[in-house]
């Protein structure tokens, strides 16, 4: 068998694996089914996410730069990029390799991270696989609505931190300013993607917080206050935003709330990616 089938192989039998992980409930509504999809190009499983409106702000609901955002719908990832539907982008010609981070290497050669979320990727590497996929980076507006829903939590599950639903900085993460020595998931930095179901968004998205932050689409800049539909972002800038926090961080950082800054040509050991794919560019 050739490297790519043993990688479709091995694909497709995490797959079926984690199946028995999502078949629970993922809405705000206990008996409304979650509609899933599995995308063809890397085996992705994608969650629907309906469009709505909510109020988009900092810190909070009532914080800075408040204002209405519609979305039209759209699915998104269910669980960050792995090493594995990555290097399947390397295979197919249409992704550059991870290579040495500013901090750590990057571990998709590895067989035993296969299913752990690729690292070590800039902005770009992450919107060229995107594309490769069918899909693109989600703006920022869509990660947060699929983050946070309409009830606008702070973190997936809910308004109060959990260390037992997400990856954090807990006492086996090396980083000792923010880490918690009273709980160990047993992962000293990255886990395999969706080994928290029950800390699920509430449309099932997983590892939404922690694990690793995800690249967006914007420019990083302070939120406008008007009313806007399917926002891209200010058109200037040289920072893009990253969201999420990580296993190396605080529950303060790990706040759905929180954004971040990040110079698109940096690349490092605690960023990833998901992508997204609008409903109306999805064939029935």
């Amino acid at each position: 068998m050739t490297g790519s089938g043993k990688r479709l192989s091995a694909l497709i039998f995490l797959l079926l694996l984690s199946a028995g992980c999502t078949s629970g409930g993922f809405s705000t509504d206990p008996t409304q089914t979650p509609i899933h999809r599995v995308r063809s190009s890397d085996g992705m499983e994608m969650v629907y996410v309906a469009g709505g409106s909510f109020v988009l702000s900092e810190q909070g609901s009532g914080g800075p730069g408040a204002h209405q955002v519609t979305l039209d719908s759209y699915w998104i990832d269910q669980t960050e990029v792995t090493n594995l539907q990555y290097a399947l982008c390397v295979e197919a010609g249409a992704c550059r390799a991870p290579t040495t981070c500013a901090w750590g290497d990057p571990t998709y050669e590895d067989e035993a991270y296969q299913d752990h979320p690729v690292i070590c990727v800039t902005w770009q590497m992450a919107s060229a696989y995107c594309a490769w996929a069918g899909g693109r980076l989600p703006t920022e507006a869509e990660w947060d609505y699929a983050a946070r829903g309409p009830e606008r939590s702070r973190y997936p599950w809910g308004d109060r931190f959990d260390e037992t639903l997400s990856n954090t900085c807990d006492a086996s993460c090396p980083h000792d300013g923010a880490r918690d020595p009273d709980y160990d998931d047993g992962y000293a930095q990255t886990s395999p993607v969706g080994s928290y179901p029950d800390g699920a968004s509430w449309c099932g998205a997983m590892d939404m917080s922690g694990n690793v932050w995800e690249w967006v689409f914007d420019r990083y800049a302070t939120y406008e206050t008007v009313d806007q539909e399917n926002p891209q972002g200010p058109s200037g800038g040289s920072e893009r935003v990253i969201r999420g926090g990580s296993w190396y961080d605080t529950p303060d950082f790990n706040r759905l709330d929180h954004r971040h800054p990040y110079d698109p040509r940096d690349y490092n050991h605690l960023i990833g990616l998901r992508c997204v794919v609008p409903d109306a560019e999805l064939e029935p």
